[in-house]
C-alpha cells in the first residue's frame, strides 16, 4: 500500500513539474526601457545585451532609447519614461537630495573618456589656459562632468568657469562644429566623439578629467552609473536583479570580443587604428565593483562639489540615492 501511494506520489509530482516548466519558459519576458544620452559608448554593451540575447537569458526585454541632451534624458528618468537610465552619479544623488525618488544601481564609467578638446592650432595648452575662455559642455549645470571641470578648476586652476559666464551648454554632436567655428575655446566630451575629433586631426585634447582629478587629489573618479525608480524597484525587483546580471555579463563580452568595436566603430567613421583607440579607452572606463566602501568613497568628490557649487548642490548625500542590493552575491 504505502509503496503504491509512494510511486502515485512521485507521478503526480512528474506531472506537475512537467506542467510548471513550459509554462516558465513560455513566462513573458519582464520589458525594461532604458534611456541613455544620444551617441554614447553605453550604447556598446547596451546593443550587445540585445543584440546577443543577453537580456532575454535573464528573461528581460531591453528596449534601448536616446535622448539628445542630457536634460533630456534626465527629464526622462525623472519622469519614469524609463525604467532606467544612465547618468552621472553627482546627478542622481542631487535628485534624491530634493526629493525625487531616483536610485543609482551599479557604477558604469570612471571618466576615462571624458576630455576637454580644442582645436589642433589653438594656443591653449592646459586647463590653466582657459580663464576667461568659452567653454562647451555636453552635461548640462548640473550634470557629473560639468561638476568636475568646475571642481578642479575652482581647487587647482585659480578660476570657476560655472560663475563667469564661461559655460555653454549643447548636445554633445553640436560641439565639435561650435569649436571648429569659433564660438567656443574649448569642448568637454566623451568617447565615442572625443576619440573621433581627436583621431580627425582637427583636434586634440588638452586634459582627461579623470587623470587629472586623480592626479590633484590622489583618487580614482566615477562618472556615470545606471538608476531606476522607487516604483519600478518595489514593482519589478528581480528584474532589476537580472538586469544588473545581464550588464556585467555584457561588459564582459564587450572587454573579449574586439570585433564588437569595428562594428561600433564603423557607425562613426572610424578606421581600424582609431577603432583600437576607441577599445582601449572605452575598455580601461568601465567600473565592475559597487559595494558600501566603494559608495562612502564617493562623499569626498561630493564635499568637493558642495564647496564649490555652493549651498544647495549636495548638501548631503542621502543613503537611499545608491543600492547595493541588487549585485549579485
Amino acid at each position: 500500500m504505502w509503496k503504491s501511494l509512494a510511486i502515485r506520489l512521485c507521478r503526480l509530482a512528474l506531472l506537475a513539474a512537467a506542467t510548471w516548466y513550459p509554462a516558465a519558459q513560455a513566462a513573458e519576458p519582464v520589458t525594461i526601457r532604458l534611456g541613455d544620452l544620444a551617441q554614447s559608448v553605453n550604447g556598446i554593451a547596451s546593443g550587445v545585451m540585445v543584440s546577443q540575447g543577453i537580456d532575454k537569458k535573464y528573461g528581460l526585454k531591453v528596449e534601448y532609447s536616446v535622448y539628445p541632451t542630457l536634460d533630456g534624458l534626465f527629464t526622462a528618468i525623472r519622469g519614469k519614461q524609463v525604467d532606467i537610465g544612465f547618468g552621472g552619479w553627482t546627478a542622481f544623488a542631487q535628485f534624491r537630495s530634493k526629493g525625487v525618488p531616483v536610485t543609482m544601481l551599479y557604477p558604469v564609467g570612471r571618466g576615462a573618456s571624458l576630455d576637454v578638446l580644442v582645436t589642433k592650432d589653438s594656443p591653449i595648452r592646459s586647463l590653466a589656459d582657459l580663464k576667461g575662455k568659452r567653454i562647451g559642455s555636453y552635461a548640462g549645470a548640473a550634470g557629473t562632468a560639468t561638476v568636475l571641470l568646475r571642481v578642479l578648476t575652482s581647487k587647482y586652476f585659480g578660476y570657476d568657469p560655472g560663475t563667469g559666464g564661461q559655460l555653454q551648454y549643447a548636445g554633445p554632436g553640436l560641439l565639435p562644429s561650435l569649436l571648429e567655428k569659433g564660438e567656443i575655446s574649448a569642448a568637454l566630451l566623451f568617447d565615442p566623439l572625443a576619440a573621433k575629433a581627436i583621431a580627425s586631426g582637427k583636434f586634440r585634447s588638452i586634459g582627461n578629467l579623470a587623470d587629472v582629478y586623480k592626479d590633484k587629489v590622489g583618487e580614482d573618479f566615477l562618472w556615470t552609473g545606471y538608476a531606476t525608480n522607487d516604483d519600478f524597484m518595489k514593482a519589478r525587483p528581480e528584474a532589476l536583479a537580472n538586469f544588473v546580471r545581464a550588464w556585467i555579463e555584457a561588459v564582459n563580452y564587450v572587454k573579449t570580443h574586439p570585433e564588437v568595436f569595428v562594428a561600433y566603430g564603423k557607425q562613426f567613421g572610424f578606421d581600424a587604428d582609431n577603432v583600437r583607440i576607441l577599445q582601449e579607452r572605452v575598455n580601461a572606463d568601465y567600473v565592475l565593483t559597487w559595494n558600501d566602501e566603494y559608495i562612502r568613497y564617493l562623499g569626498n568628490f561630493a564635499r568637493l562639489s558642495n564647496e564649490v557649487m555652493g549651498a544647495g548642490f549636495l548638501d548631503s548625500v542621502p543613503p537611499a540615492a545608491f543600492t547595493t542590493r541588487f549585485v549579485p552575491k
